[in-house]
C-alpha cells in the first residue's frame, strides 16, 4: 500500500514536472514524426543544416537542424499528407521536398541530397516517395487506415469497427474484435492518444454507448485509424490485446465543408421478415476552417442517425407461432386485474437514434508550441424487443437503453531547436447509462402449452444504471543524447470512478402454471431483488499510473532499435465488505455450518499496488540500405486491464453489499393482488426474507492484472507497381491471464460412465464444503494461454488513382478459460466447458481461434471521376461447443457440460433416449428417430464424427467459412469552383446480390451450443454406474443463415463539399 501510494506521488510529480519542462519530445502516441539524413553530393552528411519543416494545410511551421551525422528529427506532427520540408546552409543549394506524409504512429522517411553551389542557383524542389510501411520506426505487426481509404471503403454503420475488421490479425467472427487471439476486452480504444472505451466493460465493441448500438465518434471526424498489436513503443499501455487509436481531423487554412445524407432501408435489401419495416439514415455536416490564419483553427462535425428496425420473431398472425388474439386478450384482461397495462402482440419496431457532436480548435502558439482543444459528445438511444418461438411476450416488456458520453481533452506539444520535444494530455470522460423499462411494473410469466407469454416490465431493466468517469493525466518528454540516442521519459495516470446499480427484478417477478392460476393471483413462483444495503448500487474508485523510460537508438542509418521499461500499478480507492462469515476457517468434511465454517477468505481484499513490469526491445534493419527491404521484430511485454465489471463483482457480491434475490416456491410464493404490485412483497408467504450471500465473489490481494508476453518478426519487400509485400509472424504467450474457480464445491465425487467428473451424485446436487453456499467464485492467474498467427500479404498504398491490398492469416489460440461474460457466475458456467476437473488449468481452443482469414480491398479513381472500391473478408466461422441442457457433472451449473460423443448413437449401451412430443404439437418423436437422427448429425460434422468415444473438445467446432464481398461506387460531379456533389452506392454481400443462395453467413451460438437435453436416469446415482436418459430434436438446425449479414443490403449516399 505505501508502495502503491509512493508511485503515485512519483508518476503524479514527473508528469508535473514533464508538463513544466522547456524541452521536446517526440510522442508517437498521437502524432508522427518526419527524420531523414542530409548528404552532400558525395554522400557525406552535412551537420548544421537549417531544416524548416511546414504543414501546408494549417501554415504549422517547426524548425530543427541536422547533427554531426547529418541527421534530423522532427516530431509531434499531426498526421496528413501536405507537408514540405526545406534544407539550407551557406555554400549549397536550398531543397524542398513536397508532399511528405506523415503517418499515425511512425517516422516517415525523408532523406536529402545538398548540391553545393559557387554561385546562388535557384533552389530544387522534389516530391516525396515514401512509404508508410518501409518506415524506420515499423517494428510490430499493425494496421493503419489512411484518409484515403476511410473515403473510398465502404461501411455500413460508419462505425470504426467496420474498418478494425480488416486487419488481417483481427477476429471479428465470434467475440467482437479480438486482436491476436486475446481477449476482446483486453483491448484499448484511444482518440487522440487519450482513452475512449467502455472500461466497465459491458458493451460488445467496447467503446462507451456499445450496448444502445452507439460509437464513440462518427467516422466523418476521422483522419485516420491505427490498429497495433505489438507496438514496442513503452508509450503505449493498459492492453493486453489490440490499441485502436484515432486520430481527428483539424481545420485548415481554408473553409472547407462538406454536407452529407446515407440511407437505406428494406426495399434496398432481400425480402426478409426481419428486414421488413426497415430504414436507417444518418446524416450530417463537417466544416473547418481558419479563425485566425497559421494560428487559431477550428472543425465541427455534428453526426445524427434514425434507425428503425423490426423486432425479432413472430407475431400474431405470423407464420411460426400458434399464440392468437383471443389468447393475447385473456392475458392481458388478467393482467390489467391487477393494475398491470396490457400490451400488444402485434409486429414491433426497434428505433436506435444517435447523436454524435466533434469539435476541435487548433492554436499555433509559437513557433514550436500547440495546443488542441476538443471535445466529444455522444448520444446512442436503443429499443430492445423481442419474441421466439417458444417465448411471446407483450411490447410493454420491451426496454429501452440510453447512453450519453462527453470526453474533454487538451493536448499541449512543445518543439524546441534543441531538438528536445514535449507533449501533455489530459481528459475527461463522462459516461451514463439507463436502462429502463417500457413500463414500471413487475414482470409476470405464464406457462401455456403454445408458448410462455410474458408480459410487464422486463425484469433485468427494473434498476439499472451505469456512471463511470475518468480522468486522465500523461505526459511524455523525449531529450537527443549524442546523434544516435534519444531517451523518452513519460508518466500515464488514470483516474476511475464508477457507481453501478443493477436490482434485477426490483419490481418483482411472477411466475404462473397457468392463465387460469394468474386470474385468481395463485403463483408458482414469486422473485423479487432486495438491496442489502442503501439503495443496493455499488460505487469504487480506482487508479492506475505508469511510468516509462525508453531509448531509441539509431544505430546506423539502416538500423535502428527501442529499448524501453514500463511499469503499471493499479491502485483501489475502495475496498467491497469484509464478510466475517467467508473469513471463516476451512473447516474438514462437507456441508459444513456457515456460522463457524467458512474459506479463509477476505472478501474485502483487491489487487492494490501490484507493481507489473513491461520490458519491450524493438528493431528495425533496412537490409539493402535502399528502403526497399525491411526486417523489423520485437519482443516485450503488454499490460492491460480487465473489464472493470469483473473487478465490480466482488463489491456487487460481497453478502453484505448490491442486491440480494429472494425466490418462493409454490406454497411460499405470496398471493398476487393490486397491492403486491404496486409495493413488491419483500417476504415470502411463510416469512422468508432475503439472504444475501448464496453467491460470493472474491478478489486476491495478488491478483494481476492481464498482461501477455508478444514477439513479432516481420519482413517488408518494396515491389515494381509501389506494392509491399510482407511476412509476418506473431506469438502471444499469457504471462498473468485470469481463472475463474468455485471454491464452494467440496471437489470430485468420483465420475459417471463415461468417466465425467461428478461434483455431486446426480444433476444439480452439488456436494458443498459449506451448507448453503453454493457458489464462492475465486478469480486467480495463470500463465498457459498461448496465441501464434503467420501473416502474408500484398499492399499498395493510394497512388496513381489506385490502392490494392490482400493478406491471408493462418493462426492458432489455446487458453484455459474464454471470458466472454459480464459476471463471474457466468465466466465460471460457460468459460470452459468440459468433463474434466474444473479446478485444473488445463488448455483448450479459444473461443477468440480463428484458423483462416483471407482480407482484401482495392480501389480504383476512373478519369470520369468515378471511384469504385471492393472489400473481401473470407474466414473461419465462429467457434463453439456441443453442450447438454442440464447439469450432468452436478456441480449446480447447467448447459455448460459437454456431449459425450457416442461410437454409434444407435447403441443403448453409448447413449439412451427417451420419447417426448413436440411442444405445441401431438407429435411424438420416439426414442429410435431421436437416436437415428443423431448418429446422422455426427456422421454430417467432422469435428464430432472424428472424436467418437470421447467428450466433445472445447470450441473443437467452427460454423462454416464465410465470404463477404462490398461493392462501392462513387460518382463525383464537379460544380463551381472547388464544389463538388458526390453520389455513392454501396452494397454489402454482393455475392447474395447476383444470387440470393450466394453469400450465405451460417453462424451458431457462439461459446456453446446445446445439443441434448437431460430428462432422467436410470435406477442409481450418475456417479455410482446410473445411466442418464436425454432427448434429441431431430429437427435440430446445425447452422442458422437467418441473419442480416447473409443478405445483401445497398446504401445510398449524397455528398456535397467545398
Amino acid at each position: 500500500m505505501r508502495m502503491s501510494r509512493l508511485l503515485a506521488v512519483a508518476g503524479l510529480a514527473l508528469a508535473a514536472a514533464l508538463a513544466a519542462a522547456p524541452v521536446q519530445l517526440a510522442a508517437q502516441v498521437t502524432t508522427g514524426s518526419i527524420t531523414g539524413f542530409v548528404t552532400d553530393d558525395q554522400g557525406q552528411p552535412v551537420d548544421a543544416v537549417q531544416i524548416q519543416l511546414v504543414n501546408r494545410s494549417t501554415g504549422f511551421a517547426r524548425g530543427t537542424q541536422t547533427g554531426g551525422n547529418g541527421r534530423y528529427v522532427v516530431q509531434g506532427l499531426e498526421v496528413g499528407s501536405n507537408y514540405a520540408v526545406t534544407a539550407r546552409r551557406i555554400g549549397f543549394r536550398p531543397v524542398t521536398v513536397e508532399g511528405i506524409v506523415v503517418t499515425l504512429g511512425q517516422v516517415t522517411r525523408a532523406d536529402i541530397r545538398l548540391d553545393r553551389q559557387a554561385t546562388q542557383l535557384e533552389a530544387v524542389t522534389v516530391v516525396s516517395e515514401s512509404n508508410a510501411l518501409i518506415s524506420p520506426t515499423r517494428t510490430g505487426a499493425g494496421t493503419t487506415v489512411g484518409d484515403s481509404a476511410l473515403r473510398r471503403l465502404p461501411s455500413l454503420n460508419r462505425n470504426f469497427t467496420d474498418f478494425v475488421a480488416l486487419t488481417p490479425q483481427i477476429s471479428n467472427s465470434g467475440p467482437r474484435l479480438s486482436g491476436g487471439g486475446t481477449n476482446n476486452r483486453f483491448n484499448n480504444i484511444q482518440i487522440d492518444g487519450a482513452v475512449s472505451s467502455d472500461l466497465f466493460g459491458l458493451g460488445s465493441t467496447g467503446q462507451p454507448g456499445g450496448q444502445a448500438g452507439g460509437k464513440s465518434i462518427s467516422i466523418e471526424s476521422v483522419k485516420e485509424y491505427q490498429v497495433l498489436l505489438s507496438p514496442y513503443d513503452v508509450r503505449q499501455g493498459n492492453f493486453a490485446g489490440a490499441l485502436i487509436n484515432a486520430v481527428t481531423k483539424s481545420g485548415t487554412n481554408e473553409f472547407h465543408g462538406t454536407l452529407y445524407g446515407v440511407t437505406r432501408n428494406q426495399d434496398l435489401t432481400r425480402s426478409q421478415p426481419y428486414l421488413n419495416e426497415f430504414k436507417q439514415s444518418q446524416y450530417g455536416f463537417a466544416v473547418g476552417g481558419p479563425i485566425v490564419k497559421n494560428k487559431v483553427l477550428f472543425f465541427l462535425n455534428p453526426e445524427f442517425q434514425q434507425r428503425s428496425a423490426p423486432a425479432g420473431g413472430p407475431f400474431i398472425g405470423s407464420s411460426g407461432t400458434s399464440v392468437n388474439q383471443a389468447l393475447i386478450d385473456r392475458f392481458n384482461s388478467a393482467l390489467q386485474q391487477y393494475g398491470i397495462p396490457g400490451g400488444s402482440g402485434g409486429p414491433v419496431t426497434n428505433d436506435n437514434p444517435l447523436t454524435n457532436l466533434f469539435a476541435r480548435v487548433d492554436f499555433n502558439l509559437s513557433g514550436n508550441t500547440s495546443l488542441v482543444l476538443r471535445h466529444n459528445y455522444a448520444q446512442a438511444e436503443d429499443d430492445n424487443f423481442s419474441r421466439s418461438t417458444s417465448t411471446f411476450a407483450l411490447d410493454n416488456n420491451g426496454y429501452k437503453f440510453k447512453s450519453k458520453s462527453n470526453s474533454t481533452a487538451a493536448q499541449l506539444r512543445t518543439n524546441f531547436a534543441n531538438g528536445m520535444f514535449n507533449e501533455l494530455l489530459v481528459s475527461k470522460n463522462q459516461i451514463r447509462d439507463r436502462r429502463a423499462p417500457n413500463i414500471f411494473f413487475p414482470q409476470v410469466e405464464v406457462n401455456n402449452p403454445v408458448a410462455l407469454l410474458i408480459g410487464g416490465g422486463e425484469r433485468s431493466s427494473h434498476a439499472n444504471e451505469l456512471d463511470q468517469d475518468v480522468l486522465e493525466l500523461t505526459d511524455n518528454f523525449s531529450i537527443p543524447l549524442g546523434t544516435s540516442h534519444r531517451l523518452t521519459l513519460g508518466t500515464q495516470n488514470q483516474f476511475y470512478e464508477v457507481r453501478n446499480l443493477f436490482q434485477q427484478q426490483g419490481l418483482g417477478r411472477w411466475i404462473f402454471g397457468t392463465i387460469d392460476s394468474l386470474e385468481i393471483g395463485a403463483p408458482r413462483s414469486y422473485a423479487v431483488g432486495v438491496p442489502v444495503s442503501g439503495d443496493g448500487a455499488v460505487r469504487f474508485k480506482s487508479r492506475q499510473h505508469a511510468v516509462y523510460a525508453q531509448d531509441e537508438w539509431t544505430v546506423s542509418p539502416t538500423f535502428s532499435m527501442s529499448l524501453g521499461l514500463r511499469l503499471d500499478v493499479p491502485y483501489f480507492g475502495d475496498t467491497p465488505p469484509q464478510n466475517p462469515l467467508i473469513a471463516n476457517p476451512l473447516c474438514s468434511g462437507t456441508g459444513q455450518p456457515s456460522a463457524t465454517c467458512g474459506f479463509a477468505r477476505n472478501t474485502s481484499e483487491v489487487p492494490s499496488g501490484n507493481m507489473q513490469w513491461s520490458p519491450r526491445v524493438g528493431f528495425n534493419w533496412d537490409v539493402t540500405g535502399d528502403q526497399q527491404n525491411q526486417l523489423r521484430g520485437g519482443i516485450g511485454l503488454f499490460t492491460g486491464r480487465p473489464a472493470f465489471v469483473w473487478l465490480g463483482n466482488a463489491f456487487q457480491n460481497s453478502g453484505f453489499s448490491g442486491v440480494a434475490q429472494l425466490t418462493c416456491l409454490n406454497a411460499a410464493a405470496p398471493r398476487m393482488n393490486s397491492s403486491n404490485v404496486a409495493t413488491p412483497p419483500q417476504a415470502c408467504a411463510d416469512g422468508t426474507t432475503a439472504r444475501a450471500g448464496a453467491e460470493i465473489n472474491l478478489l486476491g490481494k495478488d491478483l494481476n492484472f492481464p498482461q501477455n508476453m508478444r514477439a513479432t518478426l516481420g519482413y517488408d519487400r518494396q515491389l515494381p507497381g509501389r506494392f509491399v509485400a510482407t511476412f509476418e509472424g506473431m506469438y502471444t504467450k499469457g504471462v498473468n491471464n485470469l481463472f475463474y474457480q468455485n471454491i464452494a464445491l467440496a471437489g470430485p465425487q468420483g465420475t459417471d460412465l463415461k468417466g465425467r467428473v461428478m461434483y455431486g451424485p446426480n444433476v444439480n446436487a452439488p456436494v458443498l464444503k459449506v451448507a448453503g453456499r453454493t457458489a464462492v467464485l475465486d478469480v486467480s492467474n495463470q500463465s498457459k494461454d498461448y496465441s501464434y498467427s503467420l501473416t502474408a500479404g500484398l499492399a499498395r498504398k493510394w497512388s496513381n488513382n489506385y490502392e490494392a491490398s490482400l493478406f491471408y492469416t493462418y493462426s492458432d489460440a489455446r487458453d484455459v478459460q474464454s471470458l466472454t461474460s459480464s459476471t463471474a457466475n457466468s465466466q465460471y458456467q460457460f468459460g470452459r466447458p468440459v468433463a474434466t476437473r474444473q479446478d485444473e488449468a488445463t488448455l483448450g481452443k479459444s473461443i477468440f481461434r480463428q484458423p483462416h482469414r483471407l482480407v482484401g480491398q482495392f480501389s480504383y479513381a476512373f478519369k470520369t471521376k468515378t471511384d469504385v472500391t471492393l472489400t473481401y473478408v473470407g474466414e473461419t466461422g465462429a467457434a463453439f461447443t456441443y453442450t447438454i441442457n442440464g447439469d450432468v457433472n452436478g456441480d449446480g451449473f447447467g448447459s455448460n457440460d459437454p456431449i459425450y460423443i457416442p461410437t454409434n448413437a444407435t447403441d443403448p449401451a453409448q447413449i439412451q433416449f427417451q420419447n417426448f412430443t413436440r411442444a405445441g404439437t401431438t407429435t411424438v418423436v420416439t426414442a429410435a428417430e431421436q437416436a437415428a437422427a443423431l448418429e446422422s448429425f455426427i456422421k454430417g460434422l467432422s469435428c464430432l464424427d472424428e472424436n467418437r468415444g470421447t467428450f466433445a473438445p472445447r470450441n473443437e467446432c467452427n460454423a462454416p467459412w464465410s465470404n463477404t464481398v462490398n461493392l462501392s461506387l462513387r460518382q463525383s460531379l464537379k460544380t463551381i469552383g472547388v464544389q463538388n456533389v458526390s453520389f455513392q452506392l454501396d452494397v454489402f454481400n454482393l455475392a447474395n446480390f447476383l444470387n440470393k443462395d450466394w453469400g450465405q453467413v451460417n453462424t451458431a451460438f457462439f461459446g456453446s451450443q446445446t445439443l441434448l437435453t437431460y430428462r432422467a436416469k436410470t435406477a442409481g446415482n450418475l456417479n455410482a454406474g446410473a445411466t442418464p436418459i436425454y432427448t434429441f430434436d431431430p429437427a435440430f438446425q446445425k447452422w442458422n443463415s437467418d441473419n442480416i449479414r447473409s443478405n445483401y443490403q445497398i446504401q445510398a449516399q449524397l455528398r456535397y463539399s467545398f
